[in-house]
């Protein structure tokens, strides 16, 4: 004779998590949250770090300052070109004069020296590329390769390749013919 009786699965009551369970778990989250928001999301799209922090989410995203202003040579000339230090000053001159960075760049200007940028969009040496007919005659916007410059605050490291750039003017029905193109 069988002492057992059978109690269906859908009978049996089944642990339910207790508060403390809930609060551990819910504390865990947060905590991996935070560590992941501190320790990996800021590096994980950010590029090198420069001898004076400039922050283009602020200058083009929160001021909307167009790229066109500090990079006046994009729509006429070979290169973009980072600034000169006069056009910073013609609104630092005024607008936080007093900032230890802003000083700082003031002390690189007034020794005659310039600020030794680390070089963040490299294209390789034998690649004659210039912005003036991407931006005037084609109508790119800069975010198109740059990406969305207006929400960083350091600039992400970029090597354009050559699929990059074919990819983009086939897309376009741009000119693909590798000697006439780029390179000349």
């Amino acid at each position: 004779m069988n002492d057992k009786v059978h109690i269906p699965p859908e009978l049996i009551p089944r642990e339910t998590p207790t508060r403390w369970h809930l609060w551990f778990l819910g504390a865990f989250l947060l905590l991996a949250a935070m560590m992941y928001l501190f320790y990996v999301y800021p590096d994980s799209n950010i590029g090198p770090e420069q001898p004076i922090p400039f922050s283009h989410r602020l200058h083009a995203g929160v001021k909307a300052i167009d790229c066109r202003f500090c990079h006046s040579y994009v729509a006429s000339g070979p290169r973009a070109g980072i600034p000169v230090m006069e056009k910073c000053f013609y609104c630092h001159e005024y607008i936080i004069p007093l900032h230890p960075e802003i000083e700082k760049e003031r002390q690189f200007y007034e020794s005659g020296n310039g600020v030794p940028w680390v070089r963040v969009y490299n294209v390789p040496d034998h690649v004659q590329f210039h912005h003036q007919p991407h931006i005037s005659w084609a109508g790119l916007e800069c975010t198109r390769c740059h990406g969305e410059v207006e929400r960083m605050d350091r600039l992400k490291s970029v090597s354009f390749r050559m699929e990059f750039c074919i990819g983009c003017h086939r897309e376009m029905n741009a000119q693909v013919d590798c000697w006439l193109a780029c390179h000349h």
